[in-house]
């Protein structure tokens, strides 16, 4: 969410919140208030409680002040308590304006805004989804190839660290799992299918959900060097930085399948220091640059980038960072998971992926220009 729309919200639950201050100035009584014309019983005169039920009912209303203005602090300050809070002061605030409706019913509506905006924003977008199946075919016998003589240090080390003295050789992958991810400055639970012809060609297939229910499909493909992105309010394709933007999305991608960096022939590693590597892959007839940096301790990847378009314009690009933030094993070769999508502008990942199963050289030349699922 942008810190604009963020402050916008957090003023209007608090301006709600020190409007209860009133309810707690009228009813006690501190003050005369037009708006909140004192009196003795609650329901429109049906329940008499007297001075000091009405002391009581004024304390109440302070509770519910200190409840939203707590709860917007500890939602600016990161802290995970404040929905529960804000929710509690929001049904305090309902069940207190019931009792004197024709003087605060305004204040309802907006409880009913709050309440609402809690269990989607904050609820319905915590709610994980089921994972999707694994797919259908199972990864066969992985041929293994030696690792080349000549490479850079710190790339021999990751890849014995993965795989030993021989890694597999790859022709196809499908990826499955679940991501965190942000759009349009909100961050939904999700679930995804990547599916790739090993160097050549991708689908990816993601649903981000709330509640655990898809409310937006994403279809994006690389396929004979086009790149085509379809979502649900629009498609973009036939861009020649949507293509540059693909193309580097299939290679980065291949840290879930890493041996294809030794196994392409179009694939190239060079020395930079004892911790760094820079990888070239192919784009048509030219070469993209990966700068790969190396855990010291570990010997495995703990940073990718690239320069990378972020959107059509193919001059303007932005530093695009892959980061594993853990690594499990799959069919006996240790790769990233969960692993972190950042660009550089933004500061913080926009996607975070965690895998589920994988399957390698598999069957996917029809899958791969399929759709959905």
């Amino acid at each position: 969410m942008s810190r604009i729309l963020i402050g916008g919200v957090a003023l209007v639950v608090l301006a709600h919140g020190l409007i209860h201050l009133m309810g707690f100035v009228a009813y006690w009584p501190l003050a005369e208030l037009k708006e909140l014309p004192y009196k003795t019983s609650l329901f429109g005169g049906r329940w008499e409680i007297g001075r000091t039920g009405m002391r009581l009912y004024s304390i109440l209303w302070l509770i519910a002040a200190l409840g939203f203005v707590l709860s917007v602090g500890g939602w600016l300050s990161g802290h995970n308590w404040w929905a529960v809070l804000m929710a509690g002061a929001a049904v305090l605030s309902v069940l207190l304006i019931l009792g004197d409706w024709s003087a605060a019913w305004r204040g309802a509506v907006i409880n009913v805004v709050i309440l609402a905006v809690l269990a989607v924003g904050v609820w319905g977008l915590e709610a994980k989804p089921a994972r999707f199946p694994a797919y259908a075919e199972p990864t066969p016998p992985l041929e293994q190839v030696p690792l080349p003589d000549g490479l850079p240090e710190p790339v021999t080390r990751f890849y014995q660290a993965i795989s030993g003295e021989t890694v597999p050789v790859i022709n196809s992958a499908v990826i499955t799992g679940t991501v965190r991810l942000r759009f349009q400055g909100i961050t939904f639970n999700g679930r995804f299918r990547f599916t790739h012809e090993a160097g050549q060609n991708y689908r990816h297939y993601i649903e981000a959900t709330i509640f655990g229910q898809p409310v937006m499909k994403v279809n994006e493909w690389y396929l004979d060097g086009k790149g085509r992105l379809e979502l649900p309010f629009g498609t973009t394709e036939n861009e020649p930085a949507v293509d540059r933007a693909a193309n580097l999305g299939l290679w980065g991608e291949s840290i879930w399948l890493p041996s294809l960096f030794l196994t392409d022939p179009r694939a190239r590693w060079e020395a930079v220091d004892a911790q760094t590597a820079a990888l070239f892959v192919p784009f048509g007839e030219q070469e993209e640059r990966f700068t790969v940096t190396f855990d010291p301790q570990t010997g495995l990847i703990a940073r990718m980038e690239a320069l990378r378009p972020k959107g059509t314009d193919p001059d303007k690009l932005t530093r695009w960072i892959l980061e594993p933030q853990g690594w499990q094993r799959f069919n006996g070769l240790l790769i990233p998971s969960p692993a972190a999508v950042t660009w550089e502008d933004e500061g913080t990942p926009w996607a975070v992926f965690t895998l589920h199963d994988v399957a390698y050289n598999v069957d996917v030349r029809q899958y791969i220009r399929g759709k959905g699922l």
